[in-house]
């Protein structure tokens, strides 16, 4: 922006810049850089120093999230970087809890996966019919002696 250009604050739209509005602060939020007051830098701050961000979970490295296999969008407010991705991400655990679950055996936000293999065995029960003429034994599915073609 141009000095004298009409600026913005970008939460609140309160007059930047000029001779009685404020100077402003940048800040960039969801990648995108933005003018804000000073009263909605301070409430940035505060709402962004209490969220949890991904810098705690165990899936990320360096602006990156290796769960989501995707890079992160970075807010910066003054000289501290977020990365609040992590207060909608389903994927998110810290890493002291996933050192913990990974020493138990469990692993932490996994894809369900069956423990074991469920084996169905189903009984399958086969009718025997002696035939009249032979005497011999053959399956009921069967309408004729397989033996000597008498049939039922």
């Amino acid at each position: 922006m141009r000095l004298g250009e009409d600026m913005q604050c970008a939460k609140c739209a309160k007059k930047l810049g000029g001779l009685f509005g404020e100077i402003g602060n940048t800040v960039i939020l969801e990648g995108e850089e933005r003018l804000v007051c000073d009263d909605c830098y301070d409430i940035l701050k505060k709402e962004y120093g209490t969220k949890k961000t991904c810098e705690d979970c165990f899936h990320f490295n360096e602006a990156y999230c290796a769960r989501l296999n995707m890079k992160l969008a970075r807010t910066t407010i003054g000289i501290f970087d977020y990365f609040a991705q992590a207060e909608e991400c389903a994927n998110f655990v810290l890493k002291k809890e996933y050192e913990k679950k990974a020493l138990r055996g469990e692993t932490a936000n996994e894809e369900k996966q069956p423990k074991a293999t469920e084996i169905i065995r189903e009984k399958i029960v086969i009718v025997k019919v002696r035939c009249p003429y032979c005497g011999k034994l053959y399956d009921e599915v069967l309408d004729v002696c397989p033996h000597c073609g008498g049939k039922r």
